[in-house]
């Protein structure tokens, strides 16, 4: 009797209802959290940006022998905290300069009074105070530099500032966690209480515990997966509208990036709904008959 219930259930419009209820508070429960993870890829990315704006110069030695020079350059290229270079010569800054300056300065001097210097961008997990310090006394060390120069004040503010933000903004990403958790839980919990009684008629003509909470586990687990495709898409869709007005987001959002996001609000939705069904379900088992009412 309690396969045939559980193999062939007849939907009445109280459950459909509680069906559509379930998923629409599920969705919006997982949005909810999908967003706060969307939040903080951005802010991760925007910090690594910001990290990045801190950027060296390395100043080198007038009248530089070339292969001093060129093993100069080659050094600091192939040094490990640094992402990316651009190199300009004195003789290139000087005639720009010219140009800029509508006279020839270097004719009056009679010499180059300009470097040659390199300006480099460092990696996001060496753009720290504390790592570029390191980084910047091996530049200076190196034969054919005479100047290393870079922001250590805006590096220094940045950082500030992110210290300042980074417990509230925790603070409350954990808050709004626990409440989309007690939400989905109390979501859950109001679905299967609509069919304590199924559950407890089940137990009383004998059917094992196991076979009773698969059923709705299974449903739990349905109702997570198509709940977080939900999400998903709804975040998507903002995505897109957001992305409309200001392009510069879509370089942080590859398809890949929205596929590991879709993986992750599914098994989200998928594990909290599972949980969240199995521990309800085991509560009503537990439960006389007569406290049901």
């Amino acid at each position: 009797m309690a396969r045939s219930t559980s193999s062939n259930p007849r939907y009445t419009a109280s459950q459909i209802t509680t069906a559509v209820t379930t998923t629409v508070g599920m969705t919006l429960t997982l949005l909810m959290m999908g967003l706060l993870i969307v939040m903080a890829y951005l802010g991760s990315q925007w910090e690594k940006q910001l990290r990045q704006e801190a950027r060296v110069q390395v100043f080198f030695q007038r009248d530089l022998d070339a292969t001093l020079l060129e093993s100069a350059r080659e050094t600091l290229r192939t040094d490990p905290s640094v992402e990316r270079v651009s190199y300009l010569d004195a003789a290139t800054a000087s005639r720009e300069l010219e140009l800029e300056l509508g006279e020839s300065f270097v004719d009056f001097l009679g010499y180059i009074p300009l470097a040659d210097v390199m300006d480099i961008q460092m990696k996001g997990a060496w753009s720290t105070t504390g790592e570029l310090t390191l980084a910047v006394k091996r530049m200076e060390q190196i034969p054919g530099v005479e100047e290393v120069v870079w922001q250590k004040e805006l590096l220094q503010q940045i950082e500030s500032t992110l210290d300042r933000l980074f417990w509230p903004l925790l603070g409350l990403s954990l808050v709004f966690l626990l409440a989309a958790i007690a939400l989905i839980n109390n979501t859950i919990r109001l679905t299967v209480y609509a069919r304590r009684f199924i559950i407890k008629t089940m137990q009383l003509v004998g059917a094992h515990p196991q076979s009773i909470r698969n059923p709705f586990i299974r449903q739990g687990l349905l109702y997570g997966v198509l709940s977080a495709s939900l999400a998903f898409a709804s975040i998507n869709g903002l995505l897109f509208a957001v992305q409309w007005h200001n392009s510069s987001l879509s370089a942080f959002f590859s398809p890949l990036t929205l596929l590991i996001l879709w993986g992750v609000l599914l098994v989200l939705g998928a594990t909290l709904g599972g949980i969240s069904t199995a521990v309800a379900v085991n509560r009503f088992l537990r439960k006389r008959l007569d406290s049901l009412h």
